[in-house]
């Protein structure tokens, strides 16, 4: 790609301008934390550390792209004052929405105030003077996410059934609260967003539940995140291929995909979305020989590459426990493939 940095590669391969570089991106905070002897604790409460770390493991084992932030804790803002199932304050907001009357008890939301959104913000800026080309994320839970949260998993999955209008009623109301704090990470230039939907696949719902419950909220609000003009990435974390054609109306620039098929998925929607994925972390990744990385890192290079528009990466979080070679492997793969893909 000639002189063009990978912060600009990655904002080619979100917008289907194609590349002959294949990015490496890898959700390694709570691995890059354990490398620096932290907590993820002792990174929450300092922006320097995660700052640190992130970046001091990303540099030293040759992947790309920073996760600055976790943009996930507004329940606690408005809703910790409330009771939980158990009856006592929830403190983080969750299992606290059980019914219409609840909604009207939260608090109003201050993305000023998000200690949360704030730090994401100062670990943006600390890795924006450091690492200047590497592009850079946040985490970002929508509102759909946030209110199965706020409502606790047993209560929404039998909410979306028996009662959809409560579900449906308190994403709504969450919808402008998570689009401010969003709309802060955007102006500070955030790279793209990256939504994880896990509570949302064929493991946890139908795909009658997500299109009645989630879908609407997912467009309206993705929407929002298209409009601004930054870039989203969609994980469809979870069983997804039933409700892809569904996926495919909200709005994403890219999917973070797994539990599936890279070449199915490439073949099928590669020219109308970025493809991210998708070495399962746990079985290879973390357990898998170099040899074996390698070799599925690779194939998934060949299956997603041709057209530009991939980036190679685990299918969600990785382990702390994840060999350094094995990461190392899943470089090497990336610029053999290139080799191959794009006669470099």
């Amino acid at each position: 790609m000639g002189q063009l940095n990978k912060r600009e590669i990655t904002k080619n391969i979100l917008e289907h301008k194609g590349t002959d570089y294949i990015p490496v991106m890898l959700n390694a905070v709570t691995f890059s934390a354990a490398q620096y002897g932290y907590s993820m604790m002792d990174i929450f409460a300092s922006s320097e550390k995660w700052a640190e770390c992130v970046m001091g493991t990303r540099e030293k084992l040759g992947f790309d792209g920073l996760c600055c932030g976790n943009y996930v804790l507004v329940p606690a803002m408005i809703a910790g004052h409330m009771e939980n199932s158990g009856g006592v304050a929830s403190g983080n907001g969750e299992d606290t929405i059980h019914c219409l009357e609840d909604i009207e008890k939260l608090k109003p939301y201050d993305p000023d105030q998000c200690m949360n959104l704030q730090g994401g913000l100062k670990t943006l800026e600390i890795m924006r003077r450091e690492q200047p080309d590497e592009p850079a994320y946040v985490i970002i839970l929508n509102p759909a996410s946030i209110a199965l949260n706020m409502m606790g998993g047993k209560n929404a999955f039998k909410s979306m059934i028996t009662n959809p209008n409560l579900f449906i009623t308190l994403a709504n109301t969450m919808e402008d609260m998570v689009f401010s704090g969003a709309q802060k990470l955007i102006d500070a230039g955030v790279d793209y967003l990256w939504s994880p939907m896990p509570n949302f696949s064929g493991y946890c719902i139908s795909r009658k539940s997500y299109e009645k419950c989630c879908w609407e909220s997912n467009k309206r609000f993705n929407k929002r995140i298209h409009d601004a003009g930054a870039k989203l990435v969609i994980h469809t974390c979870g069983k997804y291929d039933d409700r892809l054609d569904l996926v495919e109306q909200e709005y994403g620039d890219g999917w973070h995909i797994s539990d599936t098929v890279t070449a199915n998925i490439a073949e099928k929607y590669g020219d109308k979305v970025a493809i991210m994925g998708n070495i399962p972390c746990s079985s290879v990744l973390m357990e898998g020989t170099p040899e074996e990385v390698y070799r599925i890192a690779y194939q998934d290079c060949l299956d997603a590459g041709k057209n530009g528009g991939f980036i190679l990466s685990g299918d969600c979080d990785m382990s702390p426990l994840t060999p350094l070679e094995n990461i190392r492997q899943v470089v090497q793969a990336a610029r053999a493939a290139e080799k191959v893909l794009y006669k470099k």
